[in-house]
């Protein structure tokens, strides 16, 4: 799936000059490459190795940069890592464009050292201040890649608290006692109650299966309370973010506080599809697009965040292939 490219005030090389994709050396158990190119080791019982194949196209397009008597000297390729949850980002490799349009970098990940999704993207930069631009700056961008590691946790920044009860045997609970959780945004930090009066929740959630029937199903169910979780929580930050009238960062994050400020920040890279988004630049697209900002890029990302297609296709899978062993059973 194509990521909304980012619009710059200055000259840049037209979108889908630059893709990265992203490769498993050799086969891997419980890791796997999905269809939109991102890989998936929620299941991963060990280290692995991915290639990342890092393209450009002819080098005609760099004359939208302007005149210039060596292009390869005024911009280079770098491949960039960044990961929400643990707060870090770095330049993983640098490749000049004379090394040929085709470059490759490979790393090693692994599960014991990683948690939630780390995002890999490359990014055509100038080597050299041009007409005003710093050194560093972008001029063109590749899709995102991401690396999906295991699991459903406390939403990185939020603060967030994760608590069982049974709604069953609490009266406030009475309309819910069904439902498979509750959402306190009024409380610092908000609380999420997970339902322990539902018949076999807990038993499913904590689990430490990592494949067959209870994996899918915790799998599915994660993705499905992160889903709403994150929705709800980014939605009503956005909201209270477009009532603030400032647009500097300490005093926007101080305006906001608590929860809503990480959460903001901690997504604002994913929602502005650029690494170094603060929420400032968040307040200004609220101001001009917020419809597009809640309304399609928010679900997209959520959804690539969360692994809800890699969820529901673990789930199916399940379900197919014991219908089918019933059958042969039957046969």
């Amino acid at each position: 799936m194509a990521i909304p490219r980012t619009f710059y005030p200055y000259k840049t090389v037209r979108s889908g000059w630059l893709s990265l994709s992203a490769e498993l050396v050799g086969e891997v158990e419980g890791v796997e490459r999905l269809t939109h190119g991102s890989i998936s080791a929620r299941e991963a019982t060990g280290a692995f190795d991915v290639e990342f194949v890092i393209e450009s196209g002819s080098p005609k397009a760099l004359k939208a940069l302007g005149p210039t008597a060596s292009q390869s000297d005024r911009v280079s390729i770098n491949v960039v890592e960044s990961s929400i949850q643990s707060r870090r980002r770095v330049k993983l490799a640098e490749f000049p464009l004379d090394g040929g349009s085709k470059n490759v970098l490979r790393m090693r990940y692994d599960p014991a050292d990683s948690r939630g999704d780390i995002e890999v993207q490359a990014f055509l930069t100038y080597t050299g201040q041009e007409n005003g631009v710093l050194p560093g700056t972008r001029c063109a961008e590749s899709d995102r890649v991401l690396v999906h590691f295991d699991g459903f946790q406390t939403p990185p920044g939020s603060g967030i608290e994760i608590n069982w009860v049974d709604f069953t045997q609490e009266e406030q609970y009475a309309d819910v006692q069904g439902e498979l959780f509750v959402l306190d945004l009024l409380t610092e930090p908000p609380v999420l109650l997970l339902n322990e009066g539902l018949p076999d929740l807990k038993i499913i959630l904590m689990s430490g299966a990592n494949r067959g029937a209870v994996a899918r199903v915790k799998e599915s169910q994660f993705a499905l309370i992160e889903s709403q979780v994150w929705n709800v929580m980014i939605t009503e930050a956005l909201s209270r973010l477009a009532d603030t009238d400032n647009d500097d960062e300490d005093d926007i994050s101080d305006r906001l506080g608590g929860w809503r400020s990480h959460v903001l920040r901690g997504w604002a890279p994913s929602l502005m599809n650029d690494p170094d988004a603060k929420i400032s630049d968040l307040a200004e697209r609220m101001a001009a697009h917020p419809d597009d900002l809640i309304l399609n890029v928010l679900p997209r990302q959520i959804q690539l965040r969360v692994g809800a297609g890699h969820s529901f296709s673990g789930l199916a899978n399940q379900f197919t292939d014991g219908l089918a062993t019933e059958e042969t059973d039957g046969a």
